[in-house]
C-alpha cells in the first residue's frame, strides 16, 4: 500500500503542463493504435524529418543485362513499355503503394522532382494496385505522377522487399542509386546527380 500512498502523493504534485504532455503522450499512442489516425501521424513525422539521399555518379549497384531491359510494364494509357523502351534517358524507378505510410510521405518531394526533370529523366513509379485506385489517390493527393503497373516481375536487381525503393538508372542501365526508405528526392544532391547522367 505504500507504494500506491507514495503514487498518489507524485500525482498530486504533478503541474498542469506536466499533466497536458503526459495527456498529449497518451493520445497520441492512441491515435497510433488506431489504423485511420496511424497513417496520417507517420506521414507527418515522416515528411518531417526527410533528408536528401547521398548519391554520386561512381556508385555502381549493379547493370542490367539486356533481359532484364525486356522487364515490361503496364503504363496509365493501359500499354505495355518495356525499361528498353525508357533507357534513352536516366530512369529514375520508384516502388511504392497507396496504404504506405513512409511511401506517402516522399510523394511531394518525387513529384516536385518530375516536375523539374521529366522532360530530361524517364519517371517510374510502380505499383501492383488497380488504375481505379492509384487514379483516385493521386487525385486526392494533387499529384502528378507517371504510375506503372506489372506486366512482368522486376529484374533480380530492382527486386525490393520492402517499400518504398528507388533506384536511379543511367543510360547504359548502371543503377547509381539504389535507396529503400523514405527520402527527399528533390534534393541538391539529386538534381546534381540528374544533371550528370542527362549530360553523359
Amino acid at each position: 500500500m505504500k507504494f500506491i500512498d507514495n503514487y498518489k502523493a507524485k500525482l498530486k504534485k504533478k503541474s498542469k503542463s506536466s499533466w497536458a504532455s503526459d495527456i498529449l503522450f497518451l493520445i497520441l499512442i492512441l491515435a497510433l493504435i488506431f489504423p485511420a489516425t496511424r497513417n496520417p501521424i507517420v506521414v507527418f513525422v515522416k515528411k518531417a524529418t526527410l533528408f536528401g539521399p547521398s548519391v554520386s555518379v561512381h556508385d555502381n549497384f549493379g547493370k542490367l543485362n539486356s533481359n532484364d531491359l525486356q522487364w515490361q510494364l503496364i503504363n496509365a494509357e493501359d500499354q505495355v513499355v518495356r525499361l528498353a523502351d525508357l533507357s534513352s534517358k536516366p530512369v529514375f524507378i520508384n516502388f511504392w503503394a497507396t496504404w504506405c505510410a513512409p511511401c506517402i510521405a516522399e510523394m511531394p518531394s518525387v513529384e516536385n522532382l518530375y516536375l523539374a526533370y521529366k522532360d530530361k529523366v524517364n519517371f517510374v513509379l510502380v505499383t501492383n494496385e488497380n488504375k481505379a485506385l492509384t487514379d483516385a489517390f493521386l487525385q486526392k493527393q494533387e499529384l502528378n505522377l507517371p504510375i506503372y503497373r506489372y506486366q512482368s516481375r522486376e529484374p533480380k536487381l530492382l527486386s525490393s522487399k520492402t517499400i518504398p525503393a528507388t533506384f536511379i538508372l543511367n543510360k547504359r542501365g548502371k543503377i547509381v542509386v539504389m535507396e529503400k526508405g523514405t527520402r527527399n528526392w528533390n534534393s541538391k544532391n539529386v538534381r546534381e546527380l540528374l544533371d550528370k547522367l542527362i549530360a553523359e
